[in-house]
Parts: C-alpha cells; sequence; structure tokens
C-alpha cells in the first residue's frame, strides 16, 4: 500500500499549515532521528521540508547524500515531490543543479512574481498571494527545468518531471516565523533593513489567509497525485 510521506530534517521546521491538509495516514520520517526514507515504490508522494542546514552542508548532516541520491531516484520513477526552501534547493542538486550560500539573506512576506507558466500552474499561481520567503541560500535550476515564479532576487519555484520546488514557505505560521528570526538574530535581520516584528505581525493579522493560501498550495499539489 502506497502512502504519502513528509521529510522532515529538524525541529525548527515542522509541518505547520501543511499538517491541516495532509491526508489521514501521511508518515512524517525525521532525518535527524535517524529514521529511513520508505522503498519509493510504497511511496505515493514525497513532501520535502525545509531545514536549518544547507542542502550542501553533507559533512556537518552526512543524511544528505542519501537524501538527494533518494530524491533523484524517486523522481526518475515518477513519485511527485513536493520540496519547501531547503527541499527546494535539494531538489535542485539532485537534479543536476545547485545550492549555495545567498549573496544576502531574504526576508519577506509578499507574493511572488510568476510567469506566465507559473501563472497556469494549479500549485504555483497560489504564490502570487501573499507567503513568507526566509532563507540564506538560493539555488539554480536543472538542465531541463522551467523557473515558474521569482522575487526580485531570487527563484522562488522551478518544476522538473514529477518534482515541483518552491522556495517560500506557505506552511509557516507566525509562531514558526518568529522561532527562525529569533535563531537568525537580530544583527543579520537588521544588516537587510528587515524589521522582524513588523514581517511577523503582518502574518499574524493576515492568518487566517495565510492558512487558505496553504491549504489552496498543498491541497492543490495533493490533487495532482
Amino acid at each position: 500500500m502506497s502512502h504519502l510521506v513528509v521529510v522532515r530534517h529538524d525541529r525548527m521546521v515542522p509541518q505547520g499549515y501543511l499538517a491541516g491538509v495532509l491526508p489521514e495516514g501521511t508518515r512524517e520520517v525525521r532525518l535527524d532521528h535517524g529514521e529511513v526514507l520508505p522503498e519509493p515504490g510504497t511511496v505515493a508522494g514525497l513532501v520535502v521540508l525545509g531545514g536549518t542546514m544547507g542542502a550542501y552542508d553533507e559533512d556537518r548532516f552526512p543524511f544528505l547524500v542519501a537524501e538527494k541520491a533518494y530524491l533523484r531516484n524517486a523522481i526518475a520513477a515518477g513519485v511527485p515531490v513536493l520540496g519547501i526552501c531547503l527541499g527546494c534547493q535539494l531538489l535542485a542538486e539532485a537534479l543536476g543543479g545547485a545550492a549555495y550560500r545567498a549573496p544576502s539573506l531574504e526576508a519577506r512576506f509578499a507574493s511572488c512574481e510568476l510567469t506566465e507558466t507559473g501563472a497556469a500552474d494549479p500549485v504555483v499561481r497560489h504564490l502570487a498571494r501573499p507567503v513568507l520567503s526566509l532563507h540564506q541560500d538560493t539555488w539554480d535550476p536543472p538542465p531541463g527545468s522551467e523557473v515558474l515564479a521569482s522575487s526580485d532576487r531570487y527563484p522562488q519555484a522551478f518544476r522538473h518531471g514529477s518534482a515541483l520546488g518552491i522556495q517560500p514557505h506557505p506552511e509557516a505560521s507566525p509562531e514558526m516565523a518568529a522561532d527562525w528570526f529569533a535563531a537568525l538574530g537580530p544583527d543579520r535581520v537588521a544588516a537587510i533593513g528587515v524589521d522582524p516584528q513588523a514581517v511577523i505581525g503582518e502574518m499574524e493579522t493576515r492568518r487566517t489567509e495565510s492558512a487558505a493560501t496553504a491549504h489552496d498550495v498543498f491541497g492543490a499539489w495533493l490533487t495532482g497525485l
């Protein structure tokens, strides 16, 4: 029997709003706890969450090596994969692109700029609504993929076969954002001219709208399985 799997990398990046959309029987695999991903043939779809590490931090987090190989094999087998933030960067690397430290941190609660294809994409089109992007790494798309969305600084979404990578965090609640800003530290955020409390406050004000956006993003992806 096949089932949906959520891949989690650390305690700082939980499922958030995603948990309210996933069907019963979804399994979460904690790679940071040494749990092992199931055989791709038993998986109906994969959601790969973000994390505090970089996709290139294989020396510090050896499970990333096996994870990227797993993703590559799963996509070759046609398994639908949705990668979020770090998950998006891991997909880029697994498929022949690259992930690396960005010139500067991006922290914004705003809509993405969609390409014509992105605006027609059943999942990515919902990123035209405000959504949190908070990341210190970025990526180059894999050969043969199509970038579907961007900010004024970095690419934000791509498709490649059965894989969809999105840089923003539709799953993020204001509480999650507060934890992430605190982990980054005030100096790093101040250096890019962002007021964390203003971002968190806007997310709190638009909590209902954000939860609805997450439902639409993840619901559209699940519908396509």
